[in-house]
């Protein structure tokens, strides 16, 4: 009779001693069963999700203004106005403001061209002047001096600049090269119909050619001249008043004179 109270004594201090561990894990299997997150919220805390922040990219709209703004710098145009629209639609981009980025940068794009325009046309007047003061101009030369003036006219400064800087550059460039013959004089060659036309023209070729000429008398048969194609009225003056030119009422100078 004592060993079988012995016995169970022990048998209830076992199962005493694994009550806790069944119950623990009977309430863990209902919380998984019920999806109840309370195991796991003590296991393990949730730690916040962090999104790294993406850079804005600059749109279309923001490039096309900065490519105009840095052209129209590049010709010293003034461009502040088109600088301080670019830059608060730069700032709006960076703070995620698209659409208040585009407005801005397409405005500043607009201002950038429109300081540029008047940037070459203050540009083409000055090629414009330039060319104005020759006194011999080719058929083809008068056509493009009469496209840059209607460009200049409808406020076209960039192609009136291109016309007028390419036709000022070629006029100041352009030289007849002639070769001397036995019996040619400065006044003789001045006078050809192919050169000046015009015998007392002749120191515009001495001048451009005082390198090699001791003298106006000094020419050798052979011998290559480089002779002005258009000199300017200027030149042209200071050469009639040098030969008498002015005296003997053979001027004909102006400032287009077509010689084809």
């Amino acid at each position: 009779m004592r060993a079988t109270q012995i016995h169970q004594r022990s048998v209830h201090r076992r199962y005493a001693a694994m009550l806790p561990v069944v119950v623990a894990a009977a309430w863990l299997g209902g919380c998984a069963a019920s999806g109840t997150p309370a195991a796991s919220a003590q296991m393990a805390p949730v730690l916040p999700t962090v999104v790294p922040v993406q850079p804005v990219q600059v749109g279309a709209a923001l490039s096309s203004a900065q490519r105009a703004v840095r052209e129209a710098e590049a010709r010293n145009a003034d461009v502040d106005d088109a600088r301080s629209l670019l830059e608060r639609g730069e700032a709006a981009m960076r703070l995620g403001q698209v659409l208040r980025a585009n407005r801005l940068a397409r405005a500043a794009q607009a201002q950038a061209e429109a300081a540029l325009n008047l940037r070459f046309i203050a540009l083409a007047r000055a090629e414009r002047e330039a060319v104005g003061v020759r006194t011999i101009l080719g058929e083809a030369q008068a056509g493009e001096l009469r496209q840059a003036d209607a460009a200049l006219a409808n406020g076209e400064g960039r192609r009136a600049y291109d016309l007028l800087a390419y036709l000022n550059q070629s006029a100041r460039l352009a030289q007849i090269v002639y070769r001397v013959t036995r019996g040619d004089t400065l006044w003789g060659i001045a006078a050809r119909p192919e050169i000046y036309d015009n015998g007392f023209l002749w120191p515009l070729i001495y001048r451009a050619n005082s390198d090699r000429l001791s003298s106006p008398s000094a020419l050798r048969t052979g011998m290559d001249l480089d002779i002005p194609k258009h000199p300017t009225v200027d030149a042209t003056y200071e050469a009639l008043r040098e030969s008498g030119g002015l005296r003997a009422g053979e001027v004909r100078v102006g400032p287009i004179r077509a010689q084809e």
